[in-house]
């Protein structure tokens, strides 16, 4: 749509919306010569959209010279009483918005097109580009050329109509489409990725500048080269719905009159009445517009209408934890107005209406989009999911602090493993596998479960279900493509393996209570780091309450072991910051490990500190502050360790948005050469700080 923006560098090429366009011309001269005709065929990663495409030809307002007929074949007469491309350029911007541009020497229909736009006096945003040659050229060094006839032919594309504009695009989308799984295989899976792995063809790029076909027009066209910031109203992404919900809720029983209700909602100022008993979950909601509905249709004119005729039912609600923007989010999703806010067991505790959250609501261009809910296939998780770095970057700039970043992007891996989950009970009914044999608990573990996830995060997730060995065979191919779900969408199998498709990470309760006691009494050092973020544990989809129930016996007897505990404190000295000569900042190639150096030491200590006491906290802070009520660390102590994390995340995110821009993978490396004074000091200040309370508390913990 027009104005739309740009795909952001971190969109995966699994869903791209991309468009394949190609234009002939008048000649070769990029300066002078005109467009006579334009094709383009819109693409949403290897999906090539249904015809018509659209072809159209362009009066240039100039000769066309023999030789360029000769090649094209369009003469005079072809473009005699068509549109000029000042005309055309308003249905061709709008057919761009939003897309990136994939062609083969697209650089050189790029410059036609700016100067195109400049002679016309039009501003002109320039979308990003894929250039298919230099993209398969760097994916195989060995082609004796990169002409379209050899690209598209060793992709295995036969090109329709040669030097016709729809041909040639039909043609670079056919090939893009093929080339993609090549990319993949390669690690390429972003469009940053993508461009950054083209970019490593120089030398053509160094002949695309010799042939100026990335020069720029004078001045007297505006050309827009990068897309403007959006701005995100951070209350929605920091407050949670106890934050602004009505409580307690309003109850009225399935058999109340209307005219009483209706008088009930009047007298209480609401626009909406649960209807059922508090002490369960709501059987149905009646709100204004229900009513409004019933009158308008007759349905509400006759006397003795009762409450569960007019009523809605199931009632949307989410538990009154989650952050506003998820409440944003399903209240847009379902064209509802007002959300029950719940405790675990779905008993409602309070009402939020969209007329309580007036005055902080964040628009659809800068929320995270909420697909994840709507997705069907591993395209539109894709597609969601990149919206998450977009949203982070937005609240980096608002000035948020990491770890509420983290929280954010932590709550949408959860949502997107939970509805991977939805999409692979699909599948297995697909393939004649049927439902699942018994209950189960899918699981997020780790970074993702605590609610400290960053970008770049791989999977950690576990499933529990109540079957026997016998169904094993069903949830290993269920977790199976869960974790080929995730990988699609570009959350990375992980290379740990801690991953439910693996069967040391799925069972029943009696087998994990089982695995639970065996990794506490017997655990060996190298072990601990898959073993001590299964505390983490998060339920995200099917049975919750299984998933809790194992989190919180797990707990329970890692609390009594002593052994275990000290084992987990002794680990830690294996992860305490490191430094460089004279205490200096431990820097490899330009950038210090801050995961490794920071985070992980930090992180894991607070995790000891907690099972040591019977915590469930779940995030490192909740962890320490706990640590500090139950006399087992100094609460200054703890505040210093939560002012580190909260320093070193936000510096990580930071790093990871700019690598994200780069092409680059996100890492929790950071390039502390680009750091100020200040922030090199407080950093290398609060790694020595949080190395001295370790080091301290070890000895502390290891002599109880």
């Amino acid at each position: 749509m027009p104005g739309q923006l740009p795909p952001p560098s971190h969109t995966p090429l699994l869903a791209l919306p991309a468009v394949s366009l190609d234009l002939e011309t008048t000649g070769l001269d990029i300066r002078n010569d005109r467009v006579v005709q334009v094709a383009a065929v819109p693409m949403t990663g290897a999906e090539i959209a249904p015809p018509p495409h659209v072809v159209q030809l362009i009066d240039p307002g100039v000769p066309i010279p023999e030789s360029s007929t000769k090649i094209h074949g369009f003469a005079a007469d072809d473009v005699a009483g068509k549109p000029d491309i000042k005309t055309f350029f308003a249905e061709l911007q709008t057919l761009l918005a939003g897309r990136v541009v994939v062609g083969h020497h697209i650089a050189y229909d790029m410059a036609i097109l700016r100067h195109e736009a400049a002679r016309a006096g039009i501003a002109w945003m320039e979308p990003p580009t894929l250039d298919l040659g230099q993209l398969l050229g760097a994916l195989d060094r060995t082609l004796p050329d990169l002409g379209l006839e050899t690209v598209t032919g060793h992709l295995g594309v036969e090109i329709g109509k040669r030097h016709d504009a729809l041909g040639d695009s039909l043609a670079v989308a056919e090939a893009f489409a093929k080339l993609l799984p090549k990319l993949r295989d390669a690690d390429v899976r972003t469009l940053g990725e993508a461009r950054a792995f083209a970019a490593a063809r120089q030398d053509i790029v160094v002949r695309e500048t010799q042939a100026g076909w990335h020069a720029r027009p004078g001045d007297a066209v505006d050309v827009v080269r990068e897309a403007p910031q959006v701005r995100v109203d951070t209350f929605v992404f920091s407050r949670r719905l106890r934050d602004v919900m009505s409580s307690p809720p309003a109850f009225v029983t399935p058999g109340t009159a209307i005219e009483d209700a209706a008088k009930f909602m009047v007298e209480r100022r609401i626009g909406a009445l649960l209807v059922g008993s508090a002490d369960a979950p709501p059987k149905g909601i009646l709100t204004e517009r229900d009513i409004l509905r019933a009158v308008a249709d007759g349905r509400a004119c006759s006397v003795g209408t009762k409450v569960d005729e007019l009523m809605t039912s199931p009632v949307e609600g989410l538990q009154e934890d989650e952050l506003l923007y998820r409440a944003l989010g399903r209240m847009d999703g379902r064209g509802i107005r007002h959300l029950c806010a719940t405790d675990r067991a779905g008993i409602a505790l309070g009402m939020v209406s969209q007329r309580d959250l007036l005055h902080h609501r964040a628009r659809a261009a800068t929320v995270i989009d909420l697909a994840i809910d709507g997705a069907t296939d591993a395209a539109g998780l894709a597609l969601a999911y990149s919206q998450v770095p977009g949203a982070a970057e937005s609240l980096i700039g608002e000035g948020l602090p990491g770890p509420e970043i983290a929280r954010v992007v932590s709550r949408e891996l959860r949502a997107l493993t939970a509805r991977a989950g939805e999409i692979a009970l699909g599948q297995m009914q697909r393939d004649g596998a049927g439902p699942a044999p018994a209950p189960w608990s899918l699981i997020v573990l780790g970074s993702g479960g605590r609610g400290e996830g960053m970008l770049g995060a791989d999977q950690d997730n576990a499933i529990v279900h109540a079957g026997t060995d016998a169904d094993d065979a069903w949830f290993a191919r269920f977790a199976t493509h869960i974790a080929q779900y995730l990988d699609d969408a570009g959350v990375p199998f992980c290379q740990g393996g801690i991953m439910a498709k693996n069967p040391e990470w799925r069972g029943t309760p009696d087998g994990w209570r089982d695995r639970v006691e065996q990794w506490i009494g017997r655990a060996n050092p190298e072990d601990l780091l898959s073993i001590d973020i299964f505390f983490d544990l998060r339920p995200v989809a099917g049975d919750l309450e299984m998933g809790k129930k194992l989190r919180d016996d797990a707990i329970e007897v890692a609390a009594k072991s002593r052994a275990f505990l000290g084992l987990l404190a002794e680990s830690v000295g294996h992860y305490t910051p490191r430094f460089g000569m004279f205490g200096s900042l431990r820097v490899e190639d330009g950038r210090e490990d801050l995961k490794r150096d920071g985070l992980l030491p930090l992180v894991s200590f607070a995790r000891v500190l907690a099972l040591s006491i019977g915590s469930n906290g779940r995030n490192t802070p909740e962890r320490l502050r706990d640590a500090a009520r139950a006399g087992r660390i100094g609460e200054k102590d703890a505040e210093k360790m939560i002012d580190a994390q909260r320093q070193i995340m936000t510096l990580i995110i930071r790093q990871q948005l700019a690598d994200l821009h780069a092409g680059i993978r996100p890492s929790n490396k950071v390039e502390v050469g680009m750091l100020d004074k200040d922030a090199r000091s407080e950093l290398k200040s609060n790694l020595h700080r949080l190395a001295d309370i370790i080091g301290d508390i070890r000895s502390f913990m290891s002599q109880r």
